[in-house]
């Protein structure tokens, strides 16, 4: 569980570094989805385990 928790915690650092603030994530296997704001629009992103950031 600690892996799990330490993996999330990376991918919304990363996240935040492009969004104002995080409205929700969820996990799988291999990426962690994050949805959030950014100047008003709202935007996914998947962060892969690898580092790799990809918008949705």
């Amino acid at each position: 569980m600690g892996k799990d928790k330490t993996r999330v915690e990376k991918a919304m650092d990363l996240a935040l570094e492009r969004l104002d603030y995080i409205i929700d994530h969820r996990t799988a296997p291999d990426f962690v989805e994050v949805t959030g704001r950014m100047g008003g629009d709202t935007i996914k992103y998947r962060i892969y385990n690898d580092g790799s950031i990809y918008e949705r």
